[in-house]
């Protein structure tokens, strides 16, 4: 429980005691209280709010109970709360009275048991008020960890599907670095290497980023097409569209590379250079799209062999966005189609950066 939002409970509860105790006084004498009266109220608090306490510490040391448990074991302690705040209460009545010259009224055990039936319906009140903010705290306490276990998850999951995609990458371009070694192609290898480390750095960099600006995507697909360039021999011919204000929009880290990647395998590779791989950004009713098609292919069914990496690229979305992202690939007249769709943000307008 919050500390200063028990304390303003408290002292709240026990100055609205008072006030009361202080209008019973001035109307049983049909005019204002005495000063001994007075005083007398004043101390209700000294030994009221210490009792307070002692209630709030046993509803606290019980609360992993359950409710019917935790009253069970409460019921004595509040009961004996009650006693000792009514017999404290007519020591303090009878003092002040003995103070200012009055005589005791000698009426203890009627007083008592009258004290105690004001007291155990305030401290009764107190209890339950002391359980509803204990209960909500619980709830809110429930409720981070419920949503930090779900992040966690979502976060492992995000991982073991990104992890999916390096070696896939990695076993291509570990098969070229073979066939250039093979060849005796050895300054080639050697560049094949020097472009692979630099492309693994920029993936470990941001290895812990869910998300990053679409401008770093689209640094690491040109990392990528530096070392397909060297597998190949010739630099695949891939056009990147994205405006100045997208530059910056968050997008998962890797998305577009896999797409990529099937995009040069199934239709550029095979035709020899005589297609070509269009990646494109664009706002969509305040939503940011992004596409990958490429001209190797015709019409027909999707290519063997793209639908793992479809797959990941989908359930890393919907894993994000839930049903805030969409993807749709298919052929069209040209060749094949991958479009994804996503929520836009942490998108700012930064002209000065220009993308090929």
């Amino acid at each position: 429980m919050d500390r200063r939002q028990v304390v303003l409970i408290t002292l709240g509860l026990w100055l609205a005691t008072m006030a009361a105790f202080a209008s019973l006084g001035g109307i049983n004498s049909n005019h204002l209280p005495e000063l001994w009266y007075l005083a007398y109220v004043a101390c209700v608090p000294i030994s009221g709010v210490p009792l307070s306490l002692i209630l709030l510490a046993g509803i606290r040391q019980l609360q992993a109970r359950s409710l019917t448990a935790r009253w069970v074991r409460l019921a004595p302690l509040l009961l004996a709360i009650v006693v000792a705040q009514a017999a404290a209460d007519q020591w303090s009545y009878e003092l002040m009275r003995m103070a200012f010259g009055r005589k005791p009224t000698g009426e203890y055990m009627r007083a008592l048991a009258l004290n105690a039936t004001i007291y155990i319906w305030l401290f009764a009140i107190q209890a339950l008020i002391f359980e509803l903010i204990a209960a909500m705290d619980q709830a809110t306490r429930n409720a981070s960890n419920a949503a930090e276990a779900r992040e966690a998850a979502r976060a492992a999951q995000l991982e073991a599907l990104r992890n999916e995609l390096n070696p896939h990458m990695l076993f291509n371009t570990f098969n070229g670095l073979s066939s250039l070694v093979l060849a005796g192609r050895n300054a080639e290898a050697e560049m094949l290497l020097e472009r692979l480390s630099l492309y693994m750095r920029a993936c470990l960099e941001g290895a812990d980023a869910a998300l990053v600006p679409l401008a770093e995507e689209i640094e690491l697909i040109e990392a990528y097409l530096a070392i397909e360039s060297v597998r190949f021999a010739r630099t695949p011919d891939v056009r990147i569209d994205c405006p100045d204000d997208l530059t910056e929009a968050a997008v998962p880290r890797l998305i577009l590379q896999p797409l990529v990647e099937n995009a040069l395998k199934y239709a550029v590779h095979p035709s020899r250079g005589a297609a070509s791989v269009t990646v494109r950004a664009a706002r969509e009713s305040g939503r940011l799209r992004l596409t990958v098609e490429d001209t190797g292919t015709g019409a027909g069914a999707v290519p063997a062999g793209t639908g793992r990496g479809l797959s990941i690229v989908s359930r890393r979305l919907e894993t994000l966005f839930g049903t805030d992202a969409s993807v749709k690939a298919g052929r069209d007249e040209t060749g094949f189609r991958v479009d994804m769709l996503m929520p836009l943000s942490g998108a700012t307008v930064e002209p000065g950066i220009r993308l090929r």
